[in-house]
């Protein structure tokens, strides 16, 4: 237990400060949120899903014009970044519920161990600490709308997010041969700060991380005793 929190301890500094106003900002839009009628709840996550697409499209600008756009490793293909542009579809598909399945189970799990752990080094651009905290902090406030609205996720969701997750990986796993790529870190550990540095090497890593990923989604569920107003 001392080297996972020696792990959190070993955080950059960088990561310290966009988590603390992170939870600052994150924290007020959902008061905001709460506080909304139908319709404005609606502005709210029409004006997430603006600054999502925006994130990305000026983060992947940013890479190219500084020269550090590679096919390899610039790609919005990381489970969080899946997520993140997920949000934008979500917001015109309300009503869809292995979007919002993928969002509370695969996006909240993924964006909590983002900010505990991250694979981002000290020294990396601003603008890559900003795109990474802007993708995984919509997230979270997009999982407490779920809630606020009445989502609660049966054992039909977790199975169908478990089943999508899967596919996802697969997937992942098959691009990264074919690229010599490590999107999703199916191929090598993460750099960074992260508790993998506490595991085995690959393929066992990876094990790890799918194991805890399926716990993580298994905790979940507990969000059933939160009472629902609908």
């Amino acid at each position: 237990m001392n080297e996972v929190f020696d792990i959190i301890k070993n955080l950059p500094y960088q990561h310290l400060v966009f988590t603390f106003f992170s939870v600052i900002i994150g924290g007020l839009l959902i008061y905001i949120y709460v506080k909304s009628n139908t319709e404005n709840r609606s502005k709210v996550l029409t004006a997430i899903s603006l600054i999502v697409v925006l994130n990305e499209v000026l983060f992947q600008f940013l890479l190219v014009y500084f020269d550090s756009w590679t096919l390899k490793e610039s790609l919005p293909l990381e489970m969080c970044y899946i997520s993140a542009l997920i949000i934008p579809i979500y917001n015109y598909n309300k009503n869809n519920r292995t979007l919002k399945n993928w969002l509370f189970f695969a996006g909240f799990g993924g964006s909590f161990f983002a900010f505990i752990n991250t694979n981002l080094e000290d020294g990396a651009m601003v603008y890559t600490f900003i795109h990474y905290f802007i993708a995984h902090g919509l997230i979270f406030i997009v999982v407490a709308a779920l809630i606020i609205d009445g989502y609660r996720p049966s054992w039909k969701d977790y199975f169908n997010t478990i089943k999508w997750t899967t596919v996802l990986v697969a997937i992942m796993i098959l691009l990264n041969y074919s690229l010599d790529s490590n999107y999703m870190f199916t191929q090598s550990k993460p750099p960074g700060v992260t508790f993998t540095k506490l595991m085995p090497d690959w393929p066992y890593y990876f094990l790890i991380m799918l194991i805890i990923g399926l716990t993580a989604y298994t905790l979940m569920m507990l969000v059933k005793l939160i009472p629902s107003k609908k």
